[in-house]
């Protein structure tokens, strides 16, 4: 068996693979938590505790490896081997949000299937904690066969741990196999039953919001007035923080008028400069406040049930309950929606 060499993040969209990617390799990377924002490509090197060096590839967010996306068709290739413009990964390292087992499992699943070697990351152990959500990670380990490593890589707790144990051997899993929907389903539920303990107030809440919140009726009624509060609030409310900086920008041009001849330098920081940033400074009050809005609709969990809720929908113009999303952060700018776009299906 060879020294690894090349590992390969893999994981749903939103789990934290791109901030592990940052605290791994130290990289400058856009961490967001937008659903599909990892898109391109993104490579990286880490030093282990021995001096040897990693390459580490943050493979495009996933939900499943039945690929329905460009980004999972790319994740799926790596994975397999079989992308020709890409050294097969040594060790796939799935990261997984553990407030949300339950959804992530079954991706995990998928890829233990593919019999590579791999490392399962329990990553916002912090969260879980928190919320009083109780995981075994050494039974999960026992079950399914691999390392399970508990991080919370915003903070950099179980970093260490990861890079210990990407400095040893890590061995393939069985032969892979073809797993049925049905089984993983049942499998998901095996292991949550077996090694995950979730808050009993925590469980009632959340079906209760969710009978509302996912409500063909209810549901919509509640989603179309947020919709009308966060459009009042970015066309509305900033427009007195817009009038503020144009006015601002114009008086500065004024003074900088008044106090300077004529000539290129005047023409280059009046005309160019404040011109220039300017018209694009002038909007970022609607930006911060729509951006605002989707940070704190994601943190609380409302974002996909939303994109859940709009799915039939957004069928009807071709599209899934996912467009939903950068279809909202287009409203303050277009350039956010036309790059996620990528990542529609």
């Amino acid at each position: 068996m060879t020294a690894i060499q090349h590992i390969a993040l893999v994981g749903n969209p939103n789990c934290g693979k791109t901030s592990l990617f940052n605290q791994l390799t130290g990289a400058r990377q856009k961490v967001a938590n937008y659903a599909g924002v990892t898109v391109e490509r993104k490579e990286g090197f880490l030093t282990l505790p021995s001096g040897r060096r990693l390459r580490v590839l943050d493979l495009p967010g996933a939900y499943s490896l039945q690929a329905t996306s460009p980004d999972e068709a790319i994740t799926r290739a790596i994975c397999l081997g079989e992308f020709a413009q890409e050294v097969t990964p040594d060790v796939l390292v799935c990261v997984v949000d553990a407030t949300n087992l339950r959804l992530h499992l079954r991706f995990v699943l998928e890829v233990q299937a593919l019999g590579r070697p791999m490392l399962l990351v329990l990553n916002m152990m912090d969260d879980a904690k928190r919320r009083g959500i109780q995981i075994d990670s050494q039974k999960l380990a026992q079950r399914l066969g691999i390392q399970v490593i508990e991080t919370a890589a915003v903070k950099r707790h179980g970093i260490d741990r990861l890079l210990a144990s990407l400095d040893q051997q890590i061995p393939a899993l069985a032969q892979p196999t073809l797993v049925s929907n049905h089984d993983i389903h049942q499998q998901v539920r095996d292991l949550l039953a077996e090694t995950v303990v979730m808050p009993r107030d925590t469980d009632q809440r959340d079906d209760f919001l969710d009978s509302i919140l996912l409500h063909p009726v209810a549901g919509l009624a509640i989603l179309g007035i947020l919709m009308f509060c966060i459009f009042q609030a970015v066309f509305a409310w900033a427009a007195p923080f817009m009038d503020g900086i144009e006015a601002g920008i114009g008086w500065l041009s004024g003074l900088i008028g008044q106090h300077m001849a004529d000539g290129l330098l005047k023409s280059l920081l009046v005309d160019a400069v404040l011109a220039g940033v300017g018209g694009v400074l002038v909007f970022l009050p609607q930006i911060l406040i729509l951006f605002f809005f989707i940070l704190s609709l994601e943190e609380s969990g409302y974002l996909p049930r939303a994109a859940f809720l709009l799915d039939r929908l957004m069928f009807k113009a071709g599209l899934t309950g996912r467009a939903f999303i950068p279809l909202l952060s287009s409203f303050a700018c277009a350039v956010p929606g036309i790059m996620a776009t990528r990542s529609i299906s």
